[in-house]
């Protein structure tokens, strides 16, 4: 897949505008609905924000509102650019960079995606954790999402918002995939998560971690017969040029965890902090509407491309899977399962 930069840069100048109370990974529903206020004097800064998907992704859509809509309430004083589809590595490297500091912040695939850090935010991949986008928005805005932020924060990484990447499905070029059954033999790649590793291995397949950047190509040279993603990284990175068959499994949901260094987040004047999380949790809302309202055109406009795409068994997959659950709290413990599952 071919890496897309898009840069945006936008100036601005605050006036007037008060400090936020509210720099928790889940935000206020209440900033979403008017634009900050500004106050003149302020310093110009700068803030690179990288993703790795695709620029027809709804992250990429919503990050390049966050940044235009910086411009006009910030009149000067903030300037964006955004950095997409990869260019500067997987987000495992897009999360080493922002905790040196090379990068100011970034959108990042899932809490799973921390877990090398920590092994608690493994959490997030604990087979069909949630039922619903509600459920998962409710733990994330809520007080299992400020325990994650509590966790990176200490890791060094503040979190501003908790966006969307959207439930997982499976893809292969084998056989459609209805029953665990069907799941025996093939190889997936997989984001370097032991949980979600030991999920392949539970239901009879094999896994080989790799960045989302580099998948399309092992696709396409049979290094891998299938992957699974949500919909939205399914049809915007064009897996259905290199896959045959798509199969709703919807068996993990991901968050995308807005993330920024905390030296360059404390070194903003408190006009720019609540500008940038007024805008993470507005531009939250846009991208978890964006993912939803697609899923259904998505899945239309890949079986117009020639997928063949079916309903999987799912009570089937979440039996199959139920020993995960176990591995999980086993090796680290229940205060962010149960959590999530209070959302429920």
């Amino acid at each position: 897949m071919v890496s897309v930069l898009l840069s945006i840069v936008l100036t601005v100048v605050l006036a007037g505008c008060g400090s936020s109370n509210n720099t928790s990974g889940s935000g206020s529903n209440s900033s979403s609905s008017s634009s900050p206020s500004t106050k003149s004097g302020s310093k110009t800064e700068s803030i690179t924000i990288a993703h790795v998907l695709p620029e027809s992704h709804p992250t990429q859509k919503a990050l390049l509102g966050l940044a235009e809509e910086g411009n006009q309430v910030s009149n000067g004083s903030l300037k964006f650019t955004i950095i997409g589809g990869g260019a500067l590595g997987g987000d495992e490297d897009e999360i080493q960079q922002v905790i040196t500091g090379s990068l100011d912040a970034a959108v990042i695939q899932g809490i799973s995606l921390f877990q090398s850090m920590d092994k608690r935010l493994a959490v997030e991949e604990v087979p069909f954790l949630f039922e619903s986008r509600e459920q998962a928005y409710k733990a994330v805005d809520g007080a299992y999402g400020q325990k994650v932020a509590e966790i990176l924060e200490g890791l060094g990484l503040h979190v501003l918002a908790y966006w969307e990447n959207g439930f997982r499905h499976f893809t292969n070029n084998v056989r459609p995939i209805v029953e665990p059954a069907d799941m025996n033999g093939i190889k997936f790649r997989s984001a370097s998560s032991e949980i979600r590793l030991k999920m392949f291995n539970q239901l009879g397949s094999s896994a080989v971690p790799m960045p989302f950047n580099e998948l399309f190509t092992a696709l396409q040279q049979g290094t891998v017969d299938g992957q699974e993603n949500p919909l939205s990284n399914i049809y915007s990175a064009k897996f259905n040029e290199v896959q045959k068959y798509l199969s709703l499994s919807g068996h993990i949901w991901n968050s995308a965890v807005f993330v920024i260094n905390p030296k360059r987040w404390d070194g903003l004047s408190d006009e720019h902090k609540q500008i940038l999380q007024d805008l993470a949790v507005k531009y939250r809302d846009q991208n978890r509407k964006m993912i939803a309202e697609e899923d259904q055109r998505i899945i239309d406009e890949l079986k117009a491309l020639g997928m063949e795409v079916n309903e999987v068994n799912v009570q089937s997959f979440r039996e199959a899977v139920k020993p995960i659950m176990d591995i999980y709290t086993q090796e680290n413990g229940d205060e962010l399962l149960n959590l999530a599952l209070q959302a429920q």
